[in-house]
């Protein structure tokens, strides 16, 4: 899938992230729900899983030094209320404990937690056709994987240029690269535990 635009910043991040970018494939909910042998009841606590660690990913990125300069409207990226949606949805509760996560103290730190959340929006539409054996057609009960939708490109393009134009910035690259594999940490740790897929 075309990941939008090239650019120094953006493939040198992408390069530092790789590893641990990886790794995630192989969690075992993960590997279930892209294979298609997820079940429901599996399937709804891997969204609750989720819910914790977006919804605490957003209040981060919230308390961190604003994007706006670079061009990141943060409230238009949330997307904890449609892991709820779908969660509803499935009438599945939606009682997620947050997960940990760092404080990000510059914006080019923020940028590179926010570069990770993005990022998992490209592969969301085929994991969301994974689900076709235990859901009907349609966006209901993966509307969090079908991420922004209709601006899915639009949106991971602005993400892009905003990375550009802060690595643009002396100093800023190691910073974003620092936000992102923190936040890669996070999360490998946050699905690390067995609750996360039973």
């Amino acid at each position: 899938m075309p990941d939008g635009m090239t650019g120094g910043a953006r493939v040198a991040l992408r390069a530092a992230t790789e590893a641990a970018h990886l790794r995630l494939h192989a969690i075992p909910a993960f590997e279930a729900l892209a294979e298609g042998r997820i079940t429901r009841d599996e399937y709804a606590a891997l969204l609750r899983r989720k819910l914790g660690f977006h919804a605490a990913l957003e209040a981060r990125l919230a308390e961190a030094p604003p994007l706006a300069g670079f061009g990141v409207d943060l409230a238009a990226r949330r997307r904890s209320h449609l892991l709820r949606a779908d969660l509803a949805w499935l009438g599945a509760s939606d009682d997620a404990a947050p997960a940990p996560l760092p404080r990000y103290d510059t914006a080019a730190a923020a940028l590179g937690a926010l570069y990770v959340a993005e990022g998992s929006t490209l592969g969301g539409r085929q994991l969301a056709r994974a689900l076709d054996a235990i859901l009907p057609p349609g966006a209901d009960g993966r509307r969090f994987l079908l991420g922004h939708a209709e601006r899915h490109g639009e949106m991971w393009r602005a993400c892009c240029a905003a990375i550009e134009r802060c690595g643009a910035e002396p100093g800023a690259l190691p910073e974003m690269v620092r936000g992102a594999l923190d936040t890669f940490a996070a999360f490998e740790a946050w699905f690390a535990g067995t609750e996360a897929c039973t």
